[in-house]
């Protein structure tokens, strides 16, 4: 039986939802309340067509396996459709201006990729990618931390040819660097984190897949080259069953490692992702144009403020936030014995911890700036683990990310006992330009890193090490309080 518009329509409250996916029709109303993206999302395109919302943020298939077949209601007549329930117009993109590049070709940095990004993505995408935590004086702090590290060229050494391969976990990579886990590709392109995927295996780099990819991670591991690295970044559900499953099927689509993300136990108050959303809702919402035209901002009647939801937050309301230090067993467990990397090390103790509780590798990492306000940049951690924890070092592969746009970043936090570099915002700027894109910003990273390697008179990734840096101006930064080690605490009461 084929359902018309108005069939759909009658289903528009909490009471009975229905919603239109791809042309066909599903009942939302069980479901709702378990809604990972909570239920005000779902309200709003209640008995209406919520396709242009849904794909960007879902990867195939999705809606099909959350619901029985029983929720599967059947298709629409697309025509019968009235003016409201059809897919409301996105903000087009802001037309470049003068002093953003226009092409791809005229991008000779990361840093211009992302003002292209910003000219060339929809309001919503860019404002979810760019968006930082507060007042987003971490995410600067990121950038500036570099600056306060000068470098130590050496000289008068053959510097004809540069190796920088390097393995990350046993896994060959072509470079020092990764892709970190970013949601949401698909906001940008269509294939969203195809490219990823694609240039990854070409560039010969790992590419760890975030947890709320817009593309399946099955269907990204089926893309996989003969060789490729991928791993998996895992947000543990407040249903651990649910992340058993997703773990099982991990290690059986073939991924490497699992990355354990463990500083967003909530969402951070992200308010450039917040604002544009409600700037979408005011402009797509008829019931709040409507409000606004017929009340002034102080009547009595006028549209309330209510708490926002950014796609930040949606994406982040099921993640676990009872998650110890003693659940890495059990993820390693449920994985099949997969190596374990830990991402959201802020802290020396927590480096110690991580190391203690059997990480394979941890990622020092504010989340870009988008979590907690004030933290440290990972260059800091990292001197802060120099400074009290110096056998972490030793014991696992310690990877930073955050705030790296140049080959000298990488560089600096290399010499100062880095393995690996993950590189987030600049890949999912780069997707505004696709494959290309992606490809250009991992090009761009490899000319940086072979000139000014050879410029620091090293051939290899071995040869750069703490004398070729000075972090003096940095370090005023470090914590200079007591410390005691949380690991000698443990064995002394055993």
């Amino acid at each position: 039986m084929v359902l018309t518009g108005a069939d759909v329509a009658a289903h528009s409250t909490r009471e009975s939802l229905w919603m239109i996916i791809h042309g066909k029709v599903y009942d939302l109303t069980e479901f709702c309340s378990s809604h990972p993206g909570g239920e005000r999302v779902l309200l709003k395109y209640a008995g209406k067509d919520a396709t242009e919302e849904y794909d960007p943020i879902h990867p195939p298939g999705t809606i099909e396996e959350a619901l029985t077949p029983d929720k599967h209601l059947g298709d629409v007549d697309l025509s019968t459709l009235a003016a409201e329930q059809k897919p409301a117009e996105q903000p087009a993109a802001k037309a470049p201006s003068g002093d953003a590049p226009l092409t791809l070709g005229a991008c000779l940095n990361l840093d211009d990729i992302e003002r292209a990004a910003e000219k060339l993505l929809k309001p919503k995408a860019w404002a979810y990618y760019r968006s930082a935590a507060d007042d987003e004086k971490t995410h600067d702090w990121n950038r500036a931390s570099f600056y306060s590290v000068r470098l130590r060229p050496r000289v008068m050494r053959d510097v004809t040819h540069v190796d920088l391969t390097t393995t990350l976990l046993g896994c060959k990579s072509s470079l020092p660097i990764f892709v970190s886990p970013a949601a949401m590709g698909r906001l940008a392109h269509p294939d969203g984190e195809k490219c990823l995927a694609r240039v990854a295996a070409t560039q010969e780099i790992p590419y760890m897949v975030s947890a709320n990819a817009s593309v399946g991670f099955e269907e990204l591991a089926a893309l996989a080259q003969p060789g490729q690295t991928l791993f998996y970044q895992l947000y543990v559900n407040r249903d651990r069953q649910k992340s058993e499953d997703i773990l099982k099927r991990v290690a059986k689509a073939g991924y490497k490692a699992i990355c354990v993300t463990v500083d967003a136990p909530v969402a951070g108050k992200r308010e450039r992702d917040e604002r544009a959303k409600l700037d979408e809702d005011a402009a797509t919402d008829p019931n709040m144009q409507k409000a606004v035209k017929s009340a002034g901002p102080d009547a009595p009647d006028a549209p309330q403020d209510e708490p926002s939801q950014g796609i930040a937050q949606a994406l982040g309301s099921y993640v676990d936030a009872t998650l110890s230090w003693t659940d890495l067993a059990w993820v390693r467990r449920a994985s099949g014995g997969l190596p374990l990397i830990v991402k959201g090390i802020q802290t020396a103790e927590d480096a110690a911890l991580a190391a203690h509780h059997g990480a394979n590798a941890i990622i020092l990492s504010n989340h870009g700036g988008r979590q907690c306000e004030g933290a440290p940049s990972s260059l800091e951690t990292l001197l802060e683990i120099r400074k009290f924890e110096p056998r972490v070092l030793d014991k696992v592969e310690v990877w930073c990310d955050g705030g790296f746009r140049r080959g000298t970043d990488v560089l600096k936090a290399l010499a100062l006992g880095a393995r690996a570099i993950g590189i987030g915002r600049p890949f999912m700027y780069s997707l505004a330009f696709g494959d290309a894109g992606v490809s250009k910003v991992a090009t761009i990273l490899r000319d940086e890193l072979a000139q000014n390697t050879r410029l620091l008179g090293a051939t290899k990734l071995s040869e750069v090490v703490p004398a070729m840096v000075n972090a003096r101006e940095l370090e005023d930064n470090l914590y200079d309080g007591p410390y005691e080690s949380p690991v000698k605490t443990i064995l002394a009461r055993l």
